[in-house]
C-alpha cells in the first residue's frame, strides 16, 4: 500500500536554488576535469587557433543550450529528456530517447567518469609525489561517495556540488589570471585568427577548426543536468533554463580562458605546442600539471590535483542524480520496473533509482575493462583504455539525445528560433559523424537503437494487458 501511495513517488519540491541549479549545472560539466584531459587534443588540432576553436564551439551549443531553455521554461519534469520528445514527437520517440539518455549515455557516462577518476587520481598523485599507484585502486571512490551524498537527497547533493565546484572555478581563474599577468606586454589576439592555425589552404584550416570543435564540445557534455532536477528546483520554468544557459555561457567563456593562457604560457609555435601534446599523450606527468605548479608553485599545483579530483566527483554526482532522477520520472509512466518510482520517506530522494543506476554503472565499468583487457592493455594502460573506450561510445548517444531534444522544440517554436536552433543540430551532426571513431561503434549504436525501439512496443504491450 505504502509503494503506490503518492508520497512515496513525490520528491522534495522547491528545495534547490537558482545558484544551486546554477553550480548543477556548473558541476555536470566538469571545468577542472575537462581541462586536465581535454586540453592537448583541441592544441593537437587547432594548435594557437585553440581559444578560438572553442569560441565557435560555444557559439555552436548555444544553440542547443537554447532549445533546452526553451522546452524547459514549457515543462517541469524529472526525467526532462524523454518528456521533453514525447511531448512534441510522441511516446515511442521519447521512450527511445529516455532509454538513450539513461541507459546508454548517463550510465556508461558515470562508468566512464568512474573510470576517469582513477586515471586522473594516478596523475594526480605521480604529479605531487612521483609515486606511481594502480589507478584501479581509485575507481571505487567516486562511486561510494557520490551515492551517500545522492542517497541522502537532492540538498545534500546540490551543497556538495556548490563546494567543489568553487574550488575548481577558482583554481582555473588564479592560474589563468597570473598567467595573462605574467605575459601581459606580449598578449595578442592572434589565437582567435585563421592564422594561428599553422595551415595555409582554406581545406586544411577548415578541418584544423572543426577538430577542435568536435573535441570542444565534448567540454560542455552535462550542461543539461539540471532539467532533471526541475521538480526539486524553486520556480522550474524560471530557474532551470537561465541556470542552464548561464552555466554553458559560464564554461564557455572560462574554458576560452585557460586555453588562451595554456598557450601563452607554452609559446603560440608549432613546435612549442608540439612538445606540449606530446608530454601529454605520452607517458609521465600530464604538462598541464607542470603549468600550474609554474605559476602556483607546490601549493598550487597540489591544489590543481586535488580540484581535477573533486571535477570528476562533482561531475559523477551530478550524472547520477539525473539518470536516477530519469529512471524515476519514466517508472511514474510505467515505462520503467515500477520499483524506480520510490522516494525515501526521509530523504525525499528517489532512492531506488539511485541504487540501480550505481549498479548499472559499475556494471558497465566492468564491461569497459573487459573491453580493454582483451585488447591487449595492461597496467595504468587499461585504465586509459577503458575510460576511453566508454567515453567514446557514451558520446555518440549524448550527441543523438540532444539532436532528438532539439528537434522537439521544431513544432513550438517559431520560424526564427526554428533557423537558430536547426544550426546547432547541423553542429551535432557534424559532431556525430566525427563521434564515429570505429565502425564497431556504429553497429553498437545502431543495435542498441533497435532494442530500445522493441522495448518500448514490448513495455506497451505489457502495459495493455496488465489493464485487462
Amino acid at each position: 500500500m505504502q509503494e503506490n501511495s503518492v508520497e512515496t513517488r513525490t520528491l522534495k519540491r522547491s528545495s534547490v536554488s537558482f545558484l544551486e541549479t546554477l553550480y548543477n549545472s556548473l558541476a555536470g560539466q566538469a571545468p577542472a576535469y575537462s581541462i586536465a584531459s581535454g586540453v592537448a587534443l583541441i592544441l593537437g588540432y587547432s594548435y594557437g587557433a585553440a581559444p578560438l576553436a572553442m569560441l565557435i564551439t560555444l557559439l555552436g551549443i548555444l544553440p542547443v543550450v537554447y532549445a533546452i531553455y526553451v522546452l524547459s521554461r514549457k515543462y517541469v519534469n524529472a526525467a526532462s529528456f524523454y518528456d521533453y520528445v514525447r511531448r512534441n514527437l510522441g511516446e515511442a520517440a521519447g521512450f527511445v530517447n529516455g532509454i538513450v539518455y539513461t541507459i546508454f549515455y548517463s550510465i556508461l557516462g558515470i562508468g566512464s567518469e568512474a573510470i576517469a577518476f582513477g586515471y586522473l587520481g594516478y596523475e594526480s598523485v605521480y604529479a605531487v609525489t612521483g609515486l606511481n599507484v594502480n589507478p584501479i585502486f581509485f575507481v571505487a571512490l567516486p562511486v561510494i561517495v557520490a551515492f551517500v551524498i545522492a542517497y541522502l537527497g537532492i540538498r545534500p547533493s546540490v551543497k556538495a556540488e556548490v563546494i567543489l565546484t568553487s574550488i575548481e572555478i577558482v583554481t582555473l581563474l588564479i592560474f589563468s589570471f597570473i598567467s595573462i599577468a605574467s605575459h601581459f606586454s606580449a598578449l595578442s589576439l592572434y589565437p582567435f585568427t585563421l592564422q594561428a592555425t599553422f595551415q595555409s589552404s582554406p581545406s586544411a584550416i577548415l578541418g584544423a577548426i572543426s577538430a577542435g570543435l568536435i573535441f570542444g564540445i565534448t567540454y560542455f557534455m552535462g550542461f543539461e543536468v539540471s532539467t532533471m532536477i526541475s521538480e526539486e528546483a524553486k520556480d522550474p520554468t524560471r530557474s532551470v533554463p537561465w541556470a542552464t544557459l548561464v552555466a554553458t555561457i559560464m564554461m564557455g567563456f572560462l574554458y576560452i580562458l585557460v586555453l588562451y593562457s595554456v598557450l601563452i604560457d607554452i609559446g603560440i609555435t608549432p613546435k612549442s605546442i608540439n612538445s606540449f601534446v606530446n608530454l601529454a599523450e605520452g607517458a609521465g606527468p600530464n604538462p598541464v600539471y607542470s603549468l600550474i605548479r609554474d605559476y602556483l608553485g607546490y601549493p598550487g599545483e597540489v591544489l590543481f590535483a586535488v580540484s581535477v579530483l573533486i571535477s570528476v566527483l562533482g561531475s559523477y554526482l551530478a550524472t547520477l542524480n539525473a539518470t536516477a532522477r530519469m529512471l524515476f520520472g519514466m517508472s511514474r509512466e510505467r515505462l520503467m520496473p515500477r520499483f524506480l518510482s520510490s522516494v525515501h520517506l526521509k530523504f525525499r530522494s528517489p532512492d531506488k533509482a539511485i541504487v540501480f543506476s550505481t549498479i548499472l554503472a559499475i556494471i558497465s565499468a566492468i564491461i569497459s575493462y573487459f573491453v580493454a583487457f582483451i585488447s591487449g592493455y595492461s597496467g595504468v594502460a587499461l585504465t586509459y583504455n577503458a575510460m576511453e573506450i566508454a567515453y567514446a561510445a557514451d558520446t555518440l548517444f549524448y550527441v543523438f539525445s540532444l539532436l532528438l531534444v532539439a528537434l522537439s522544440t521544431i513544432k513550438i517554436t517559431s520560424m526564427k528560433s526554428k533557423l537558430i536552433i536547426f544550426a546547432g543540430m547541423i553542429l551535432l551532426g557534424i559532431t556525430f559523424y566525427f563521434s564515429i571513431v570505429y565502425i564497431t561503434y556504429m553497429y553498437v549504436f545502431i543495435i542498441s537503437l533497435v532494442i530500445s525501439v522493441m522495448a518500448y512496443y514490448f513495455t506497451k504491450r505489457w502495459i495493455n494487458r496488465s489493464k485487462l
